[in-house]
């Protein structure tokens, strides 16, 4: 009965494997309630070459900065226009940006929608484009060939909201070889879901391939040398 004898000794076998199986791995939604909140990313000062650095403004317009939709946004105003003057002051390259729509049955906003605090002034360059300001439906919106053609190689990105305009295009900027500055009281979000926010800085901060190209600071923490 040898035979036998070996075929139970395998079923057996096969019940301790099955019992000391580890369980299959759960989803980040099976363990969302248990995830830590990771330590702050570290802001850093910033000294910015005018010559070589340009202020990407981008949506700040009625139809979303607004005490309705984004309040935080509204709040960061004062902070955005004094950088904006810094960097005029200084000659820095100044870029803004609008979205091609602003909702359904919304018509296209409009740069004069641009808050009057932060308005563009003479030939400040306007490039049209949803959340990634590089590209438009596959189509190439310009920027890449504004920055290049005027010498830049650092992008200050400031904008409304943190998850949209400032995620992708510091993103899409970093991939293209751009330095990048992100000040966390330039970004905002919708309503008070200030986790958009939290999480912005920590992927801009961490991600593979960019992080190494992204500066978070904050807007007092930012100087332009001489």
């Amino acid at each position: 009965m040898f035979w036998l004898r070996h075929l139970l000794s395998l079923a057996a076998l096969a019940v301790a494997l099955a019992c000391g199986a580890p369980a299959p791995a759960q989803t980040i939604i099976d363990e969302w309630s248990s995830v830590k909140t990771p330590p702050a990313p570290e802001l850093k000062p910033v000294m910015a070459d005018p010559k070589t650095t340009a202020l990407l403004m981008m949506d700040f317009i009625k139809q979303f900065c607004n005490t309705e939709g984004r309040p935080r946004c509204v709040a960061s105003i004062p902070k955005i226009e004094k950088l904006l003057a810094e960097a005029r002051a200084k000659g820095v390259t100044i870029v803004y940006t609008l979205v091609p729509t602003a909702g359904p049955n919304v018509p296209a906003p409009v740069i004069g929608d641009t808050l009057p605090a932060v308005a563009p002034k003479g030939n400040e360059p306007v490039i049209v484009s949803f959340v990634d300001k590089f590209m438009l439906n596959d189509k190439d919106t310009g920027l890449a060939n504004i920055l290049k053609d005027k010498g830049i190689t650092t992008v200050i990105a400031v904008g409304t909201a943190a998850h949209g305009s400032v995620l992708y295009t510091s993103s899409a900027a970093a991939l293209r070889g751009f330095n990048v500055i992100v000040p966390v009281d330039g970004m905002s979000t919708v309503g008070e879901d200030i986790y958009v926010e939290q999480y912005v800085a920590y992927n801009l901060t961490h991600a593979p391939v960019l992080s190494p190209k992204v500066t978070l600071t904050r807007i007092d923490m930012i100087s332009f040398s001489n």
